[in-house]
């Protein structure tokens, strides 16, 4: 569970430190007081990436420090195969630094990390539900999507889109084989020239630019020679070379060193660079001596530069363009002859990964069904809880080979009905439901999925958008009872939520020093009652008092509170 967030200079808060609860916690405040900064921050210590101006305004930097206990087996499994040693105990702390400019570093449990690795713990360590994401039910083509990832048949869906990318790759192959085979004879004796001609050719990667500057070497072998010559003598053989002078100072400073060893630090310089001047002149008198004019090959070279200048001229394309081409010319040439045997061994590997993903196809519409019939009948108990009594949701295929060609996905498509009292007739759900239903039924569905996630907190972000009064009572107490079994974390607007809550954050800004300043806490049972008044109306009345304290008697009375001994 998320044990402490710790934010400093981010947006409009200076330092904020909390203490999260097990069980449900609620955040609340005004529009503006900073609450989606803080869950924006908890997404940024876990790899989202941070807005360009989300650093405070004349800080140099950003942090947000998350620290997380009862951490599950499948976190440490990434965190073993970075080389980050998991440590006795059970808590992970990951720090996210965001610079001014930009620029962040991550650490976990004290260890450089990076992005893609947060990115991979994240969902072992929080769940997060946005307050738009009920509307994901609107949307009839994900209706399928959330079916297989309620049911946890991802890696079933994964090796079904492997098998049908092999199909579909093999298919292509062979098509592709089969027009190189109708190509025509002059089609394949063109590509045959083409090839011999570039084959002929005996093309180098950067063997252009390597005879260009071998072509500049023998142009000016004279002078090159010339300078090299001078340069050496300067160095080492001419009257007055470097190599005597230092010679003669390291004589010298040997001389007074027997006086100062203080002298030893410039002798060891002076006769390092005079072992240098000596290297270098063998160098360039090695370098002299091959320098020698040669009319031969220098004609060599003007008419290898033409021949590839001619290809590159023919065929468009650079040494590296050519030498690809004729490997294509290669590929080209050979399907075209490839004949009916390969056209044959490619239609019998076509049939097989078709059969090898038709039965993966049938093996996943009936793990599909499975699913849906157990989330039928689940769903169907969570509705009841949230005050859609009688209400079902049924989840319906269109399916087979006659309605559907295969996919990467199968042969399903899905679409979730609706019937939202007794007696209805089962109707889509994405065109009959209204707002707070579908707010509900999002939360049915999650609270079923929870039950997968065994460690991972749960951060409901406005869920409650666009219901209120009896229904947003019933979603009270099912974050409640969600709370008995998990850590819930949820931001709210309505006060009949927040009071089901078992630990109460206020969140609020005032202004410090002439700045706007963001800052969170534990509220108090008196505090709570304010707040709960605030969220009500607005003003402190004894009346908005009177009926805070009635909504914390209501929600007390309504559930029982988990026990304080962890998640």
């Amino acid at each position: 569970m998320l044990r402490t967030l710790r934010v400093s200079d981010l947006a409009i808060i200076d330092e904020i430190e909390l203490l999260f609860e097990p069980g449900f916690n609620v955040l609340t405040g005004e529009t503006g007081a900073g609450k989606s900064i803080l869950l924006h921050a908890l997404d940024v210590t876990l790899g989202g990436r941070p807005d360009a101006d989300l650093v405070r305004s004349g800080a140099e930097e950003a942090v947000v420090e998350a620290l997380f206990t009862g951490v599950p087996a499948s976190a440490w499994e990434p965190l073993d195969a970075a080389g980050i040693r998991r440590p006795d105990t059970d808590e992970l702390v990951i720090r996210r630094v965001i610079a001014a400019g930009g620029r962040s570093r991550a650490y976990a449990n004290g260890a450089l990390a990076n992005l893609a690795l947060l990115r991979e713990l994240a969902p072992h360590l929080i769940r997060v539900y946005g307050q738009d994401e009920h509307q994901a039910l609107r949307r009839v083509e994900g209706h399928r999507e959330m079916l297989d990832a309620m049911g946890g048949l991802g890696s079933t869906v994964e090796e079904m889109r492997r098998r049908y990318q092999r199909f579909a790759a093999t298919k292509q192959l062979l098509e592709d084989r089969q027009t190189a085979q109708h190509a025509s004879v002059e089609r394949a004796e063109l590509l045959r020239f083409q090839l011999e001609e570039l084959t002929s050719g005996g093309l180098q990667p950067g063997e252009d630019d390597a005879l260009a500057a071998e072509r500049l070497r023998l142009q000016h072998a004279e002078r090159l020679c010339m300078l090299v010559n001078q340069a050496e003598s300067s160095v080492y053989s001419g009257d007055s070379a470097a190599v005597e002078s230092i010679g003669r100072a390291l004589t010298i400073i040997r001389e007074a060193e027997r006086v100062d060893d203080g002298l030893a630090g410039p002798r060891v310089l002076l006769e390092s660079a005079l072992a240098e001047l000596e290297e270098a002149s063998g160098a360039l008198s090695r370098y002299a001596r091959t320098l020698r004019p040669d009319p031969a090959r220098l004609d060599v070279i003007d008419d290898r530069i033409a021949e590839l200048s001619r290809l590159k001229r023919k065929y468009g394309a650079t040494i590296d363009g050519l030498i690809t081409r004729r490997d294509e010319l290669a590929r080209d040439l050979a399907a075209a002859e490839g004949g009916d045997e390969t056209v044959r061994a490619l239609a019998a590997e076509v049939e097989a990964a078709e059969k090898d993903a038709v039965a993966w196809a049938k093996r996943l519409a009936v793990e599909r069904r499975k699913v849906a019939h157990s989330l039928e009948r689940s769903v169907a108990t969570e509705l009841h809880a949230l005050a859609l009594e009688g209400a079902r949701l049924q989840v319906r295929f269109l399916e087979g080979e006659a309605t559907r060609p295969l996919s990467a996905t199968g042969w399903d498509d899905v679409e979730f009905y609706l019937a939202a009292n007794p007696g209805e007739e089962l109707r889509p759900l994405a065109r009959v439901a209204s707002g707070g239903e579908l707010s509900r039924i999002m939360l049915a569905l999650k609270t079923l999925t929870a039950a997968e996630e065994r460690s991972a907190a749960l951060i409901f972000d406005e869920v409650d958008a666009g219901v209120g009064g009896a229904v947003a009572e019933v979603i009270g107490r099912k974050l409640r009872q969600l709370g008995t079994r998990r850590q819930v974390l949820s931001v709210t607007h309505l006060p009949v939520i927040a009071a089901f809550a078992d630990h109460h954050i206020g969140v609020a800004k005032h202004a410090q020093a002439g700045r706007t300043v963001s800052s969170a806490r534990p509220l108090s049972s008196t505090e709570r009652v304010v707040e709960l008044a605030r969220m009500l109306g607005g003003q402190l009345t004894r009346e908005a008092r009177e009926h805070a304290e009635q909504l914390l008697r209501l929600s007390a009375s309504k559930g029982t509170r988990p026990t304080s001994t962890g998640v």
